[in-house]
């Protein structure tokens, strides 16, 4: 058994004991004999403690290895945790986020939203007041993200085409 002074230890119990006995010595709660003993049963006590202690290695928590999958748990916490500032404003990663979803998708009905002359088109899909909000620099609350995230629902997937048998009739 390979045993090692902790010397850290022992010094530390040693002084401690030291200026604790000496403090009650002189303010005569003990006598100076008294104190004496009572700092060598200490620093003995310190020195048995320090001589017997066997130093473990700290165990490390085994590995797991996790799957990943796209739109996984994962994908779900780290979008839970990047969407709000901790002023309880929207981050701007999430804004671009909904800001290209919301593009996308006026696109998706056939309007253009980087053309400022579809500007009243992309205000009768999404609705003036979420076109202005969207279009400003101020980072938004989860309330109006609600309102923004709402109205993207609301216009829905694009149209589809009339098929060829609608043509005909």
């Amino acid at each position: 058994m390979n045993q090692h002074w902790n010397w850290q230890r022992l010094i530390a119990i040693t002084v401690t004991a030291g200026i604790a006995a000496g403090g009650l010595a002189f303010w005569q709660v003990i006598d100076p004999w008294h104190a004496a003993a009572a700092t060598a049963v200490t620093v003995a006590l310190a020195a048995l403690w320090a001589r017997t202690d066997n130093a473990v290695a700290d165990p490390e928590w085994p590995h797991v290895v996790t799957e990943a999958r796209a739109g996984g748990r994962h994908d779900v916490s780290d979008l839970s945790w990047s969407t709000f500032t901790r002023d309880g404003r929207v981050t701007e990663r999430v804004v671009r986020r909904v800001r290209a979803l919301a593009a996308d998708r006026v696109r998706a009905h056939g309007v253009d939203p980087t053309d400022p002359d579809a500007l009243p088109d992309v205000e009768r899909l999404l609705g003036a007041r979420v076109v202005r909000q969207l279009t400003s620099r101020e980072a938004p609350t989860a309330r109006t993200l609600q309102s923004w995230l709402d109205a993207i629902e609301r216009l829905g997937p694009a149209p589809s085409a009339p098929t060829t048998e609608e043509n005909r009739a």
